[in-house]
């Protein structure tokens, strides 16, 4: 697999995590980066709220550290091109922000909340003005030196899916500038449900080939086998792990070994670690006391649970640290909770 660009970014590593609303915040991202991810989006931010409301309400999902998480990239969702024209503008604007090198728009949000306003995944359904989007995004990245990347799925629903207008979607985006093209194998109706559809993205990678932007492919990627499955069905440039990241970073070292292997002897090979529940504890604190740095005490630990629930998966006695650890509002508390396991 050869490095690939982002307009005048290049990637020497073709594994990156998938931006996740709870999950991806600072401190996961510098985690990430560490074990390998090649950059990570932020969760999705409203564009629309950032008119209507500054930054302040969303400024915390922004945020990022240059030092230690590489290139920034911040995703956006919304139904109006005139809401990213000023949210990009004013992240340009912002001097703990202009250094993001990605902005990344988010086609591919199946929840109702977000799919209701006609932006994510229900922007599949409006081709029309999901280029109208990217064009104007495009331009005024372009203006501020930075790349423009968009994250889609193979469908709104099975029967659209059926149809091939993904593939046409895809060209859309790539028509209006989109830099690179990120597609969730699953279709919008399905949320998170079944398997994703590798087929569905072998396809859509093939229908913008000639374009020549990079193509990442995202979905029950959750180890070496499934990440090379995945990269020689579709002949993808790059993969995006998302939930198999939770709770487990060391999934992008896993993935990147095993396709060094791949690639140097054709051979297909699990290159998954044992972690003890000791480094799974202490990744658990490490994130906590980290997102602590950026975020007040309490919130963090409150915002931390679900990511808590994901590195005790499978732990002797996981039933009742759950509950324990819900419980807490400390980090003395976690830490005590986990110790005394």
């Amino acid at each position: 697999m050869s490095d690939f660009r982002i307009g005048n970014k290049e990637f020497h590593t073709p594994v990156m995590l998938a931006p996740m609303a709870g999950t991806s915040s600072v401190a996961f991202r510098i985690i990430c980066h560490e074990f390998g991810s090649a950059y990570q989006p932020t969760e999705l931010v409203s564009a629309r709220s950032i008119v209507y409301s500054g930054f302040d309400k969303s400024f915390r999902y922004m945020l990022f550290d240059k030092e230690k998480e590489g290139l920034g990239c911040i995703q956006f969702f919304g139904s109006d091109p005139a809401d990213f024209e000023y949210a990009i503008n004013k992240v340009c604007e912002n001097e703990q922000l202009k250094d993001v090198s990605i902005i990344d728009i988010n086609m591919g949000c199946p929840v109702p909340k977000v799919v209701k306003t006609g932006a994510g995944s229900a922007l599949m359904k409006t081709p029309e003005l999901a280029g109208q989007i990217v064009k104007t995004a495009r331009k005024i990245c372009e203006a501020n030196g930075k790349s423009l990347t968009v994250k889609t799925r193979v469908g709104f629903t099975d029967e659209d899916k059926a149809l091939g207008k993904r593939c046409e979607f895809a060209k859309v985006l790539a028509d209006n500038g989109a830099e690179l093209i990120a597609v969730h194998g699953r279709t919008a109706t399905q949320m998170y449900h079944g398997d994703a559809d590798i087929d569905a993205i072998a396809k859509m990678r093939e229908a913008v080939s000639s374009y020549g932007i990079p193509f990442i492919a995202n979905g029950d990627i959750v180890d070496g086998p499934s990440a090379i499955r995945m990269l020689s069905t579709t002949k993808a440039d790059g993969l995006m792990i998302g939930r198999a990241a939770q709770g487990n970073p060391w999934v992008f070292d896993e993935v990147k070994k095993a396709i060094e292997i791949y690639e140097q002897t054709g051979e297909v090979v699990d290159t998954a670690s044992v972690i003890t529940f000791e480094e799974r504890k202490a990744m658990l604190l490490r994130e906590l006391k980290d997102t602590c740095k950026y975020k007040e005490e309490d919130f963090a630990v409150r915002e931390m649970r679900p990511s808590m629930m994901a590195y005790i998966k499978g732990m002797p006695g996981a039933a009742k640290l759950k509950v324990d650890l819900c419980a807490a509002l400390t980090v003395k508390e976690v830490e005590e909770i986990l110790w005394r396991q």
